[in-house]
């Protein structure tokens, strides 16, 4: 996470809580973040690390209603597109098929993300539509870094059953 255009202090205690998120302390992570001053708690950055500690202690619904936010909010920024398709696919009153349809919107506002076709194949892979999840896949790696989502998807378990063919797409 890039921090440098954000003035310290708030930059010691983004860079603090991404630390402890990193060392498996979600608790201490969220209370760095409460040090940063409110007008600082509008950036991307801020909301995409409290989303991670949403996250990584599956609370989806909060995770959800964060990410809606940076999509009112941020609606130039990609990040929250994502985000929220993420957590969508996991809240309790979310669904593959909601995700993907939120994240279908991304992908004809940000078509150089390559995260959000990518994110497409799992889907369509989750759903078991191989055929769907092979061109998200193609997408992505038109316009992503190949060998870096290569990769990615070969440990990636929403992937599994393209495993065996990724290297032909």
């Amino acid at each position: 996470m890039t921090v440098s255009n954000i003035p310290p202090p708030d930059s010691y205690f983004l860079s603090s809580a991404e630390g402890w998120l990193l060392l498996g302390n979600p608790i201490e992570a969220l209370g760095e973040l409460d040090k940063i001053k409110p007008a600082m708690r509008v950036r991307p950055e801020y909301s995409e690390l409290k989303w991670r500690i949403f996250a990584d202690t599956k609370q989806w619904d909060e995770a959800l209603e964060l990410a809606e936010g940076m999509v009112r909010e941020l609606p130039d920024h990609s990040g929250g597109y994502i985000l929220r398709s993420y957590a969508l696919r996991r809240a309790a009153k979310g669904s593959v098929k909601k995700a993907t349809t939120a994240l279908l919107e991304a992908a004809a506002k940000f078509p150089k993300e390559p995260i959000i076709p990518y994110n497409l194949a799992c889907y369509a892979c989750q759903s078991g539509d191989l055929p769907q999840a092979r061109k998200f896949f193609r997408m992505a790696l038109e316009i992503g870094d190949r060998k870096e989502l290569l990769k990615m998807a070969s440990m990636d378990n929403d992937l599994e059953l393209l495993w065996s063919e990724l290297k032909y797409l």
